[in-house]
């Protein structure tokens, strides 16, 4: 090796200078490869930017999800009474909002057993609130809704027997809401209605 070193060395002295296309060739090789090394950077800050904005938009939904949650369903009050169904002798439907809702049966003299089921619609699906009665003595009762006003179906059925009716009443105003009446052959039904409580 010692033997053959200046040998070399002459060798690679007298080798000839690289041409003219081999220089630009490599010069073109190194930009290139600068180039690659400049877009794998930027790549690699696009990636973290990504990711930044993943986990913002994350935090952004869950966010949201809370406040949802504190909010609670949205109201479908609004559309039904822009729209409300019509009613039927089965079906008493209010065609306004109705505050402190009562039930009351229309009649002085006797009347059956009244069992009612109140269901609250929410977009969610339909939550069922309270079971009650309206006993043989008792000529009506208070619903219990809540405060933030919604649609309810207040389901009733009976026992055959007395004919009389059924009126759901804004216990604020004292107005009649809707009624329907109860017939021997007609011994079930429902009522559909907006309402908020008051107190």
């Amino acid at each position: 090796m010692l033997r053959f070193g200046p040998l070399a060395a002459v060798l690679l002295l007298a080798a000839p200078p690289p041409a003219p296309q081999e220089e630009a060739m490599l010069g073109e090789i190194m930009r290139l490869r600068s180039r690659v090394v400049f877009l794998e950077e930027q790549l690699k800050q696009r990636d973290e930017q990504l990711a930044n904005m993943g986990r913002d938009l994350k935090a952004l939904a869950d966010a949201l999800g809370d406040v949802k949650e504190r909010l609670g369903p949205a109201p479908l009050g609004g559309p039904f009474l822009e729209a409300p169904p019509p009613s039927s002798d089965t079906v008493g439907v209010a065609k306004q909002v109705v505050l402190s809702p009562r039930l009351e049966v229309d009649s002085a003299l006797r009347h059956d057993l009244v069992a009612l089921r109140l269901r609250r619609i929410e977009t969610g699906g339909i939550h069922l609130v309270a079971e009650l009665e309206v006993g043989t003595d008792v000529l009506g009762v208070d619903l219990p809704i809540d405060q933030n006003g919604a649609v309810y179906l207040l389901e009733w059925s009976t026992s055959e027997g007395f004919n009389y009716n059924l009126v759901l009443r804004d216990a604020v105003t004292g107005k009649s809401a809707a009624s329907v009446q109860v017939k021997q052959l007609q011994p079930q039904g429902r009522f559909l209605f907006v309402g908020y409580r008051l107190d």
